[in-house]
């Protein structure tokens, strides 16, 4: 497969300086399209695996005529004809965030029509596709859409005029605050990114491991196989926290999953067999719920490949700030078999009044 020329990455990633003629944009990437030539049809990627098929770090531009779209998740695709410097029309594929983040900024598959014209923006292949991962969109009517599955500032539209001005749903967009709360049970909204507290200490085992991971085959996503803990709980979507009275349910909108935690009086007789979310138990400490996991039976750690053994053991603490409608939230892995020290990630929820849990429903196709 052809590779990005560096002199149309330099270009690429100075996207700040992109030219206005005559109040149209001239899209960067043409520089790329007329040398690559190489057209692809959306492909469905987990949201965790995008840097794998992207350069997250460069960022390119163009407008085009929109030919498909499809309506689904992981990710919704489109495709868009590009006419390039030399005049040759070029297909483009376009891959943007979750149909359920677009849904919540007012984006539904009837929002652009085959045929309508549009402006994007996002990151380049790196594999030397004509493929994008799509952050912002500018629809005919002057709608600006952000595409991705967080948070990323409007590009043409003024503050204010995108579809998706509240920011419901966008993990880490500083316009969402929340609200007070009375308890924790509730539909909580991706408030900040997770993030890893430090570097992976790896045993030479797992870093072995990751050496043979190849994100083009090997991610889960691609198959639509949802992942196991604590990865499960590791994405940009709402949660809904329930009182079951002996037991506390957590539905995680991604992969639709739904995790029960057993409170020290309602535990069973028998433990249940290993599984992809684990065997979880809760306890309460004022307002703070401490979950602790174990018999998680899936591979994985993270989505870069990371092993995980049937050993680790997960304890998740989820902190309530009444007043400010906030669930801070940790999660810290220990694994001997595969961690020097423990994996620590850090995120945090708010409560945003009429968000609800969606169906994922997960697709290939």
């Amino acid at each position: 497969m052809n590779a990005w020329p560096i002199d149309v990455l330099r270009r690429t990633r100075s996207i700040e300086r992109r030219l206005h003629d005559g109040g149209m944009v001239r899209p960067l990437v043409s520089l790329a399209a007329a040398v690559v030539g190489f057209t692809s049809a959306p492909t469905a990627h987990g949201h965790h695996s995008t840097r794998a098929f992207y350069d997250r770090d460069a960022s390119v531009e163009l407008e085009g005529t929109v030919t498909s779209v499809s309506w689904r998740n992981p990710h919704v695709g489109l495709t868009i004809a590009v006419r390039n410097d030399r005049g040759i029309e070029e297909s483009w594929a376009l891959e943007g965030g979750a149909m359920n983040t677009l849904r919540r900024r007012g984006f539904t598959a009837d929002s652009v029509a085959i045929g309508a014209n549009v402006r994007v923006a996002g990151s380049p292949s790196n594999r030397g596709r004509n493929e994008i991962y799509v952050t912002n969109m500018l629809l005919p009517g002057g709608t600006e859409v952000r595409f991705g599955d967080r948070a990323q500032p409007l590009r043409w539209a003024s503050a204010g005029s995108g579809s998706d001005a509240v920011g419901i749903g966008m993990a880490g967009d500083p316009t969402i605050r929340g609200e007070p709360v009375a308890d924790i049970f509730r539909v909580w909204t991706a408030g900040a990114a997770y993030r890893l507290r430090a570097p992976l200490e790896l045993t030479a085992a797992a870093s072995a491991a990751r050496e043979v991971w190849d994100p083009m085959t090997d991610d889960p996503a691609l198959r639509c196989d949802a992942p196991g803990m604590p990865n499960a709980i590791l994405n940009p979507y709402p949660i809904e926290i329930i009182d079951g009275g002996d037991a506390i349910r957590i539905r995680i909108e991604e992969w639709d999953a739904v995790r029960t935690v057993y409170l020290p009086d309602g535990e069973p007789a028998e433990r249940t067999v290993p599984n992809r979310l684990g065997y979880s138990i809760g306890r309460w400490q004022g307002d703070t719920l401490f979950v602790e996991t174990t018999g998680v039976d899936w591979p994985l750690l993270d989505d870069s490949g990371t092993p995980l053994s049937p050993d680790a053991e997960i304890v998740e603490r989820f902190e309530l700030d009444r007043a400010r409608g906030r669930l801070g939230y940790s999660v810290s892995v220990t694994d001997p078999e595969y961690l020097v020290e423990a994996a620590v990630w850090d995120g945090l929820w708010v409560w945003v009044p009429g968000v609800e849990v969606q169906s994922f429903q997960c697709t290939t196709q």
